[in-house]
């Protein structure tokens, strides 16, 4: 296993328990990958790249919780149409979402972050935080049609494993 998925789990546990975030499985993010899949391996990444920095644990943690739920827009994009184009509106339906079911009490980073992680197509992140995780966005995104699953799927199997020996399946 990955040494960085106990620190991980330990951050992020209790939002990948909650059956909001499980049903994220069912939600097509791109190229055959769920949004599940890829909030995951987006969020890892974060944490991955904090953690090797020494970055402070509470602005660990925040980044890293944020970055699970930036695309927890809860729909099936390529086929559910709204007002705005998705890449415009799921950021703003993400917020609205975590914010409707409290499954995290964001603070104004973690709103940015989530609000500006399609950047250049929005407005430029105003945080550390928000630079990490549009990095890691762009660049697990970019993995993901590349490779498919494969460049994650090890880990995101590690990780699920945790969750299914602790009582929940993931």
């Amino acid at each position: 296993m990955d040494k960085y998925v106990r620190g991980y789990l330990d951050t992020v546990d209790d939002v990948l328990r909650n059956p909001l975030v499980i049903s994220m499985k069912q939600y097509n993010h791109h190229a055959g990958i769920s949004t599940h899949f890829h909030s995951v391996y987006v969020s890892y990444t974060v944490y991955k790249y904090c953690a090797r920095r020494n970055m402070e644990k509470q602005l660990t943690d925040d980044i890293t919780r944020a970055s699970l739920l930036h695309d927890f827009y809860l729909y099936d994009w390529p086929t559910e149409k709204h007002e705005e184009y998705h890449i415009f509106y799921h950021p703003k339906e993400a917020v609205k979402n975590i914010e409707k079911t409290g499954i995290i009490k964001l603070n104004y980073m973690q709103k940015n972050m989530i609000l500006n992680h399609m950047f250049p197509a929005a407005q430029m992140p105003r945080s550390l935080g928000g630079w990490i995780l549009t990095a890691a966005d762009k660049y697990c995104a970019t993995r993901e049609l590349v490779e498919g699953e494969k460049c994650f799927r090890a880990i995101y199997n590690d990780i699920d494993k945790e969750i299914d020996d602790a009582g929940t399946v993931l």
